[in-house]
This record gives structure tokens, sequence and C-alpha cells, in this order.
């Protein structure tokens, strides 16, 4: 796993590094060894920068299912 991989797992599981996160992404990705590439990449949003920095290789969809349990149709 990649190091900009292994952050953004650390990310979501802890709290306090989210909350350091949102207040300032560049400072706190720089104080846990991301490259100023990957970086770059995060603040700008290159989907096939970060695949290709996160070593992902594999194109993946996400599908969101939205349901109202109290509809009794």
């Amino acid at each position: 796993m990649s190091k900009l991989s292994d952050f953004f797992e650390k990310l979501g599981s802890d709290a306090a590094l989210m909350e350091a996160y949102q207040k300032d992404p560049e400072g706190v990705m720089k104080a846990n060894g991301l490259s100023d590439e990957e970086i770059q990449a995060v603040l700008t949003g290159d989907k096939t920068k970060l695949k290709q920095l996160s070593g992902d290789s594999v194109d993946v969809k996400s599908y969101m299912i939205i349901t109202n349990p109290n509809d009794s149709k």
C-alpha cells in the first residue's frame, strides 16, 4: 500500500487527525510524510494522478442506495 493510501486509511479511522486535516489539509499531509506531488494531487482532486500515486489499478464504481424505511408501498 502506498503512503498516500496509508494516510487516507488512517484519516478515516482517527478522529483527531481528521479534525486537524479539516483545519489544515496541506500541513497535515506534509506532517504525515506525503510528497509535494501527492499533496497537489489531493488538493486539486486530480483523480488520474491520485490513482497513479496510490497504486490503484482497479476502476471502481460506487453506488449509493437511499431508502425510506417509512415508505410502506
